[in-house]
């Protein structure tokens, strides 16, 4: 009886687990592992993200900025943080992501991301190349 009840319990937490795990949920993740790569300077594992050849390019760009900057640069980048403001839709979900780089007078860069599910996976279709 004990190992039924432990089983059940099992279920119904296994059950709970997904029901809290939502479509916007699962793209809101794509989306901030998407922008720890690009901080972090792994654009390999960036472009993992992206199904699109904008958002590619995007990466690209990002790349080819990274290999110029200082030292200064690098540590300034290391120190940005990025959050996700607000999540629409459900087919195509847009995440808007807010990245602050702290200095003086922190800099604030507001983003619209779409995501777009591919092979059943959350991938970035578009960002703005800014």
């Amino acid at each position: 009886m004990k190992r039924l009840a432990l089983i059940s319990f099992a279920l119904v937490s296994m059950l709970a687990f997904a029901a809290c795990s939502t479509p916007q949920k699962k793209a809101e993740q794509v989306t901030m592992n998407f922008f720890k790569a690009i901080k972090d300077g792994d654009y390999d594992k960036a472009r993992t993200y992206t199904a699109s050849e904008q958002a590619e390019a995007y990466v690209n760009l990002m790349s080819y900025f990274a290999s110029e900057e200082s030292e200064a640069e690098k540590e300034a980048r290391s120190k940005m943080t990025s959050r996700i403001t607000r999540t629409e839709g459900q087919d195509t979900i847009t995440c808007y992501v807010e990245t602050i780089e702290p200095s003086d007078g922190p800099d604030t860069l507001t983003q619209k991301v779409v995501l777009t599910q591919v092979n059943n996976e959350w991938k970035i279709v578009e960002l703005p190349m800014k």
